[in-house]
């Protein structure tokens, strides 16, 4: 199995755009299961379900084939068959892995493909799980300049919803929560602190760290670097992908190929305070990533006041997402303990 992970908006989606344009690979679109129904389910990961919970299991992935998993759509209407998925299910094994493991072959199967995956950006605090699951398994984490994630980030809930309805207006609102510069760019460094050290503890034949800039801007040598470490063929098709999740165009493309300019425009969109901020909390690694710090002045009152305003900014984003996190205290400890590591 491939998993791509990372922080929000760093380029997931357009990786997960890139490995499903190869002729043999699918990655199924964001589950969040290893943070939301592997937790609820906790003990039951690889022990028969009872009939209730074998229910909420199938129809949790079920659902996800109607709508989005923000969208929470309906399990009786999307294209998966219930039984089908339950028939693979038990034939992997047993247990809620063996449901998001037949989930996702399944979706493969759907496009007549028959390697799999998953794309889901949160899963990069859950890499030590997913890879002692799944000894076979590969991680790929994306990594972007963080002015370039807090740019996005903080401009995409201004952008018009544009190829998935079900996004509402709701959504919007939580992504706006969702932002403040600080709370930003301490989970970018917890981010990259948890794929080193997931790279160190796994090795890097399991582990890839993928940088946005490079991805855009020499397409071609990184993705037959890629290939390469997931010993598949090169295919030239693969980064002819369209406009994937802008947060700056309302209209979307077809088979454009990628563009080099989301690599550095947030210099422009970005103020020298936001930069210094955000160069302030990542501090050394800025540098551990491959990136170098622009010379610009910490505005003190201004990152006095976002520390002091924190707890209640905080407190905001939390309940924008609580229906999102199944457990807020691991949650919290999670990215923290690797923000100070």
């Amino acid at each position: 199995m491939i998993f791509i992970v990372g922080t929000s908006r760093s380029g997931t989606t357009l990786m997960r755009q890139i490995l499903s344009k190869h002729s043999n690979v699918y990655i199924s679109k964001e589950t969040h299961y290893f943070e939301d129904l592997r937790v609820k389910m906790a003990g039951r990961e690889q022990k028969p379900l009872s009939p209730q919970e074998t229910q909420v299991t199938e129809d949790y992935f079920l659902a996800l084939t109607h709508k989005t998993y923000e969208a929470k759509g309906d399990p009786e209407q999307g294209w998966m068959n219930r039984m089908e998925l339950r028939s693979l299910a038990q034939q992997i094994g047993c247990g809620t892995d063996s449901y998001f493991e037949a989930y996702c072959q399944l979706c493969a199967q759907n496009k007549n493909k028959t390697i799999f995956g998953e794309k889901t950006p949160r899963h990069i605090f859950k890499i030590a799980e997913i890879l002692n699951r799944y000894p076979d398994a590969k991680v790929i984490c994306m990594v972007r300049n963080p002015g370039g994630v807090i740019a996005s980030y903080r401009d995409f809930w201004k952008s018009q919803w544009r190829s998935d309805s079900s996004k509402s207006l709701r959504e919007k609102q939580r992504i706006k929560n969702s932002y403040n510069l600080i709370i930003i760019s301490l989970i970018w460094k917890a981010a990259l602190n948890a794929a080193l050290k997931a790279r160190d503890q796994f090795g890097e034949s399991r582990v890839y760290i993928q940088q946005f800039e490079n991805l855009v801007t020499c397409p071609e040598t990184s993705l037959k670097s890629l290939t390469n470490w997931l010993s598949l063929d090169y295919e030239p098709s693969m980064h002819t992908v369209g406009l994937v999740n802008s947060s700056y165009s309302n209209s979307w493309s077809n088979g454009s190929g990628l563009s080099s300019e989301p690599a550095y425009r947030w210099q422009e969109k970005l103020s020298d305070a936001e930069i210094a901020i955000f160069q302030f909390c990542c501090g050394q690694q800025l540098l551990k990533a491959g990136y170098s710090k622009k010379p610009v002045r910490l505005p003190v009152v201004l990152i006095i006041w976002l520390w002091i305003t924190l707890p209640f900014t905080g407190l905001r984003a939390l309940l924008a997402n609580s229906n999102r996190i199944s457990n807020i205290p691991q949650y919290i400890w999670q990215r923290l303990r690797l923000v100070i590591s």
